[in-house]
């Protein structure tokens, strides 16, 4: 149901794009204004040439909605203009992240499992989750924390529950994973 409504809301999201695009920016106006002029005869250009300021602005929204989707799918990272442009953003939100892992962890695995496990499925958490992860694993394992993750789930289900999201974790049989053998 979630893929459904994810990819019904892509088309409304580009017309949307476009029509802000079209009519709230300046390269939008140029455009509308430049079909005026050609339509009256004011300007006797090649249509194409009138209409590029929209061409150009359709083929923009197009790209950024298939950027967007795929960004909201999880399947990119945020784009090198994004990161050049909030590159202190970014770097407070680190910070603000890493001080949330630590309240959680110092919660202990009672509140670490959980979290992880509400949060695994969500694609714009899952580097939050996976540092959370990698950074509890260091006075738990895994095991431990997959046992209170969900108590009325084996762990080893909610381990593959994991690992289907995406997280990276510890092989079976590695101390990370159960310290104690057999």
């Amino acid at each position: 149901m979630k893929t459904l409504k994810f990819i019904i809301d892509l088309p409304f999201r580009f017309v949307f794009a476009l029509i802000s695009f079209t009519f709230f920016g300046w390269i939008g106006w140029v455009g509308i204004v430049l079909i005026g002029l050609r339509f009256f005869g004011v300007i006797h250009w090649p249509w194409w040439a009138a209409a590029l300021p929209l061409i150009y602005g359709g083929l923009y929204c197009l790209y950024m909605t298939i950027d967007g989707g795929l960004y909201r799918a999880g399947l990119k990272g945020v784009g090198g203009y994004a990161q050049f442009t909030q590159g202190p953003l970014i770097a407070q939100q680190a910070q603000v992240d890493q001080a949330k892992i630590q309240e959680i962890i110092g919660d202990g695995p009672e509140r670490i499992g959980p979290a992880i496990d509400a949060w695994c499925d969500d694609p714009n958490r899952r580097g939050f989750v996976q540092a959370l992860l990698d950074a509890a694993l260091e006075p738990y394992f895994l095991l431990q924390l997959a046992m209170f993750a969900n108590k009325n789930v084996n762990a080893y289900a909610t381990i593959k529950k994991w690992r289907d999201a995406g997280l990276k974790l510890p092989a079976e049989g590695t101390p990370q994973f159960f310290p104690y053998g057999d």
